[in-house]
């Protein structure tokens, strides 16, 4: 009667070895998989041999095959012509072109306009381009008394340009595309006094900055800092903005604003 139970466990702990090796393999084949991915995003579409790759992610190339051959079936490698190289596959590169649509981009910010908002006792929005125009999509207000630009708040439009948020949308632009913006907006501008010669002087700054930080650029009284939101693709096509009274928005304020926007922007990426 005692023998079977002997075999039971032993039997049990034969099991929770093989379970613990299996494991251990399948985490080893996901860390060979993800160190391949990383390797090919950096050596560019020629792409690298087997033996190659196998030195660069310290693997046997048996099992450095099998992961590829993992990764191919996916689509996110693919076997160039050239004496076999192994390159990103089109999966791969569609998942980095990847862009945000307005309502996914809400969702993804909705608490962190409010953390921005709360923390420094400010009104935080998130802009989006349409067209010619950033449309106000969202936004996290701490006095409903402070002025908002664009007047209709959520939902508002504002001409690319006008405004710290549509400003660092149209200074990340290509400079095709932000010359034909201009262009098109120029009677807009001229309608809200705005000085197209000074515009472009500060997209240059805004671009090299990476940020706008103004002191009663547009509403007298209140100031803010606005930080692009990159899309994979490496466009932009949205902006977060704090803004609050300009009396209680110090330099240092300032730097900690943006350093937190920045922060949030390569979290949400």
């Amino acid at each position: 009667m005692v023998a079977p139970v002997l075999l039971t466990q032993e039997n049990t702990s034969r099991e929770k070895v093989s379970a613990a090796v299996s494991q251990a393999q399948y985490s080893q084949n996901s860390d060979r998989a993800a160190q391949l991915l990383i390797v090919l995003n950096s050596c560019g579409p020629e792409g690298l041999a087997l033996g190659k790759l196998a030195e660069m992610v310290d693997a046997e190339k048996s099992a450095v095959h099998r992961s590829l051959l993992a990764l191919r079936r996916h689509g996110l490698v693919s076997q160039a012509a050239q004496r076999g190289r192994y390159r990103l596959g089109p999966a791969a590169l569609a998942l980095g072109r990847r862009r945000a649509n307005p309502v996914e981009r809400i969702r993804q910010w909705k608490s962190s306009l409010a953390s921005l908002g709360r923390e420094f006792k400010a009104s935080a929005f998130l802009l989006e381009r349409s067209g010619l125009d950033a449309i106000i999509t969202d936004m996290y207000i701490t006095d409903s008394r402070l002025p908002v630009l664009g007047h209709d708040g959520l939902g508002g439009r504002l001409p690319l340009g006008y405004g710290m948020g549509s400003t660092v949308i149209l200074a990340n632009q290509n400079s095709d595309n932000q010359l034909a913006i201009l262009c098109a907006n120029e009677p807009r501008y001229q309608a809200l006094n705005l000085d197209v010669a000074a515009l472009r002087e500060l997209l240059g700054r805004v671009r090299d900055t990476g940020y706008d930080f103004r002191r009663n650029a547009v509403l007298h009284g209140m100031s803010g800092i606005s930080l692009p939101i990159w899309e994979g693709d490496g466009t932009c096509c949205a902006a977060v903005t704090v803004s609050k009274p300009t009396e209680a928005l110090s330099d240092r304020e300032a730097g900690k604003i943006v350093e937190k926007i920045a922060s949030y922007i390569e979290l949400l990426a």
